[in-house]
């Protein structure tokens, strides 16, 4: 394989310092210009085969089919820095830090099967080198000792076959957990869920010594025998290219529809169950049921109709209902019922629920 690097950054082994979503359009570019780029360092009839390493700052980044608020505490990240990010090829949700080193793989072969698990087998054959148990598992993680170290997506052109994936080093779980976790509970949505499972550190290992950055130039060294610098004029079409994952419609994508449920007694006015149909971060439709006692009926006699013509449209979030709901006065409706004990339950409580 060649190795490929940035101008003048070969040393870092991938420590760049950019956007995650950067080194997704370097993959791109580079199976755009896969033969230009390997030309003179592969020879004829072999497989042109190019990789790189990075590494990036705490990210959160979830498959192109997936509901961003189903996959992710976005409160949380917002809250510690965690950048947020959707990529054009399927699977689950992944985290990465400094501690989790990324792995891109690009090639002319365009044998899904074939290709996929080849690239598997060589990482797990360089882990085996360095004296690590590891082994190919299921579709496309990397195992040791039946956890997960590596875990892989698979992007198919017409021209090439890119991976990318995981490789644990020393991440930190912790903030793994929190962040890709949506809070207290879930959300069912039209899109695809991760699946959770047992991952483990390499650095965690029994009589493992070795530091991320030698472990980096040995597994380069085990995989690749060539090596590419790109240029200048190669990194600002990298750019453009990253540009669009930027692009605040792209990063909502098109699977956004889901439900969250809200329950939560109301001291003084009863239980409530609320459900809210939401797009992306608009209010659709709410439902309300509970044993509250309704003041008018005649008045109101659906508590959730009301709320869904009040707040259709509406950013789901406090300040907007609660400006939405301004004019409306729910203990009028709902015996000991206020606006802010009913706000604080619609917005507030983090539990999810099935549509």
């Amino acid at each position: 394989m060649i190795l490929v690097s940035l101008p003048g950054e070969e040393k870092h082994y991938g420590e760049y310092g950019r956007r995650l979503v950067f080194y997704l359009a370097m993959e791109e570019y580079i199976g755009i210009h896969l033969d230009r780029l390997s030309e003179g360092l592969t020879p004829p009839g072999e497989a042109r085969e190019l990789f790189f390493m990075w590494q990036v700052d705490p990210t959160v980044i979830f498959g192109r089919n997936q509901v961003m608020e189903a996959e992710v505490n976005m409160k949380y990240c917002r809250a510690h820095g965690v950048q947020m990010y959707r990529r054009k090829s399927g699977g689950g949700c992944v985290y990465a830090d400094k501690g989790n080193i990324m792995f891109s793989y690009v090639t002319d072969s365009t044998d899904v099967a074939f290709t996929f698990d080849k690239y598997l087998q060589r990482v797990a054959l360089a882990l085996r080198h360095l004296g690590l148990p590891a082994e190919r598992s299921g579709r496309n993680d990397i195992l040791i000792d039946g956890r997960k170290v590596s875990g892989n997506a698979f992007t198919l052109r017409p021209q090439c076959s890119i991976v990318h994936g995981t490789m644990l080093f020393d991440s930190d779980f912790d903030a793994l957990t929190k962040a890709i976790t949506p809070s207290e509970g879930k959300i069912r949505s039209k899109g695809v869920d991760s699946v959770r499972q047992h991952v483990t550190n390499i650095a965690g290992q029994p009589g493992w010594n070795m530091g991320i950055e030698e472990f980096k130039r040995r597994m380069i060294l085990d995989l690749c025998d060539k090596k590419l610098e790109l240029t200048e004029e190669d990194v600002a079409e990298i750019e453009k290219i990253e540009a669009g994952y930027l692009d605040p419609s792209f990063l909502e994508g098109r699977n956004h529809r889901f439900s969250v449920e809200r329950r939560g007694k109301i001291e003084g006015a009863g239980e409530f169950a609320v459900d809210i149909e939401l797009a992306v971060d608009e209010i659709v439709k709410v439902a309300v049921s509970g044993d509250y006692f309704l003041i008018d009926p005649g008045r109101c006699d659906d508590l959730g109709a009301l709320l869904t013509e009040r707040l259709s449209g509406v950013r789901y979030d406090r300040g907007s209902v609660t400006a939405a709901l301004k004019e409306t006065d729910l203990g009028a409706l709902v015996l000991g019922l206020n606006n802010e004990s009913f706000i604080g339950l619609f917005t507030d409580n983090q539990k999810y629920s099935d549509i």
